[in-house]
């Protein structure tokens, strides 16, 4: 994440290996999607010292990519790229890597993306928060819905892109080459998970992009009181995170995300200073809104032509 705004109202790049077609050991039932020690966990893994920050085209960025990548399959989400999760593209740095995607179909083509960038600064910014913590959210969230055993309404594609930091390089090329299976025309909403882990540094998780008479803010208003200890700041419009290309299309967004006043861009930016209890309250939030805009019987294709991301974009 470069920048924010807010105002409040193993898979190589260049070539990647093709997949196994032996399905994998199924892991959606290897424990509670939310639970507390295995979000720890993984964020051990993605913020790790070995992964180094997970900076586009690194041997990290490379294995960070291969674990999501094996997570999606073992949930049973379907590749977006044919046998392939991996969309590879070209960094700003010229080096290669890939975005991970995958879907659960649903009954209609209508599609929800839930979407957290993977990559990060590299060079002893590890970036547990931004944003090895959307990811760890992203992939609770998939194995909720997977355990949940029912076909939603709409598409659910859960994305991790690379390369945000150096300017949404990975959202952009997804929104300019979506995979075919899975047009851009029809995403009707956009679940951007960014920096979700620094609640305590100012008390509140913010989710932008829910303007009034948006889905996601109709929505958000009944689940956010089923969170009491949680201060959800609705409302608002942001910049800097891969919601923006698709807002730039028309498409709306709901942008979580907590300030994190020490450590942004900073090598304190680590798994220690996660503020976990939030985290994971704030990831099940985002879940149960992603459950509610796929099943839900708001017309949402229709709102989404008639108020696009509910803000004139540049």
């Amino acid at each position: 994440m470069r920048w924010k705004c807010l105002l409040l109202v193993v898979v190589a790049a260049g070539s990647p290996a093709r997949a196994d077609h032996r399905p994998p050991p199924s892991c959606v039932d290897d424990g509670t999607p939310f639970d507390p020690a295995a979000i720890r966990t993984r964020l051990a893994s993605f913020a790790g010292k070995e992964l180094d920050g997970r900076a586009p085209g690194s041997p990290g960025d490379t294995t960070t990519r291969g674990l999501i990548a094996e997570r999606f399959r073992c949930l049973g989400l379907q590749p977006a790229f044919g046998d392939d999760f991996a969309q590879p593209f070209t960094a700003a740095s010229g080096k290669p890597t890939a975005n991970v995607v995958g879907y659960i179909a649903g009954e209609t083509d209508d599609i929800i993306v839930v979407a957290a960038h993977h990559d990060h600064l590299g060079e002893g910014h590890l970036g547990a928060n931004d944003n090895a913590s959307g990811v760890v959210a992203l992939l609770a969230i998939a194995q909720s819905l997977q355990q949940r055993g029912a076909t939603p309404h709409r598409t659910i594609v859960f994305a991790t892109f690379g390369d945000e930091e150096a300017g949404m390089i990975g959202s952009s090329y997804y929104v300019a080459h979506p995979p075919a299976d899975l047009p851009l025309g029809k995403v009707v909403q956009v679940v951007n998970l960014d920096m979700v882990g620094s609640y305590a540094s100012k008390g509140f998780v913010a989710a932008m992009g829910t303007f009034r008479k948006l889905a996601g803010r109709t929505i958000l208003d009944e689940l956010a009181a089923t969170f009491p200890r949680l201060h959800v700041g609705l409302g608002g419009r942001a910049r800097g995170s891969d919601f923006e290309p698709f807002c730039a299309q028309g498409i709306p967004y709901v942008f979580f995300w907590t300030p994190d006043a020490r450590c942004y861009h900073a090598t304190c930016d680590t798994v220690e200073r996660i503020d976990e209890k939030a985290m994971v309250s704030i990831a099940s939030l985002a879940g149960d809104l992603t459950r509610a805009m796929a099943d839900s019987e708001l017309d949402l294709a229709a709102t989404q032509q008639r108020l696009g991301c509910g803000v004139r974009y540049r």
